[in-house]
């Protein structure tokens, strides 16, 4: 993500606070809102749950967002900082916005199935409520929908070249202005690899557990020629997190890296330790 996490957080609360406040008005006017929308108030009662919990957690995941974040830029618990210029970026974006399309499609279309089974379901139980719930399930998809295009622009405006610059600390790594965070409960680092070359790429990749199994994400770094004993140190270090050696392979054709490069120590302080 390239906005600031503090805003997620605030939208979280936001979306619990509004489904506290229905289930309270569902306990304090249950006659009332029982007569406007008989069947229809379970539904939204079951969804009002889902969103509470959900907002809750998602809350504190943006807060960990967030101090991740504070850390990277501050220094702390950083491995390495450089910087790559803009067309080093304009290549890797090409192969990073195909690959995400991909996988943004894959999860619109199970969100879409399980629309269809919960609301479907209800219309086939009670037939009364059929039309009501149907009408909740399209708009559902269409909000869903619009989301998906909206995330669609938000990946490419990340994918711009901006500050050009990464870094890479223990929980997380910030590449462009954009925030990769693998520190965080259901996440894990899952594996690094150094492809050295004439465009050396260094390529991370995390996962994090969702509702249908482990989601990896894989961030590739373009490394400038001057950086590549940078690069190598992040690779070690963090394999070294995962127990597994450094290993190298040939470069696969990644675009190319040129840029400026810094120091392993970030500024403002020495490399973080384990």
């Amino acid at each position: 993500m390239r906005s600031d996490p503090r805003i997620g957080l605030t939208v979280s609360l936001a979306v619990a606070a509004a489904a506290l406040l229905w289930l309270a008005a569902r306990w304090l006017a249950a006659d009332a809102i029982w007569n406007a929308l008989g069947d229809t108030s379970h539904a939204v009662t079951l969804l009002c749950i889902f969103l509470l919990l959900t907002g809750l957690a998602v809350a504190l995941l943006f807060h960990r967002f967030g101090r991740v974040r504070s850390d990277l830029l501050n220094g702390r618990n950083v491995f390495a900082r450089w910087t790559v210029d803009p067309d080093a970026f304009k290549a890797y974006a090409g192969v990073a916005e195909a690959r995400d399309r991909a996988e943004k499609r894959g999860t619109l279309m199970l969100m879409f199935f399980f629309i269809a089974v919960i609301f479907g379901g209800f219309a086939l139980f009670n037939p009364e409520v059929a039309l009501p719930m149907l009408t909740m399930a399209a708009l559902l998809a269409l909000l869903l929908t619009g989301a998906h295009f909206m995330g669609n622009r938000i990946r490419r405006r990340q994918l711009e070249p901006a500050s050009g610059e990464i870094i890479v600390g223990t929980d997380g790594l910030l590449v462009n202005d954009v925030l990769h965070v693998w520190g965080v409960f259901l996440a894990w680092l899952s594996d690094v690899e150094l492809e050295s070359g004439t465009n050396p790429v260094l390529t991370i990749t995390y996962a994090f557990l969702a509702r249908y199994g482990p989601q990896y994400v894989t961030v590739m770094l373009p490394v400038p020629q001057g950086g590549i004993g940078v690069a190598e140190e992040v690779e070690r270090r963090l394999r070294e997190r995962l127990g597994r050696p450094p290993r190298r392979r040939a470069s696969k054709g990644a675009g190319p890296a040129t840029g400026s490069h810094e120091p392993a120590h970030p500024k403002g302080g020495p490399a973080a330790t384990d």
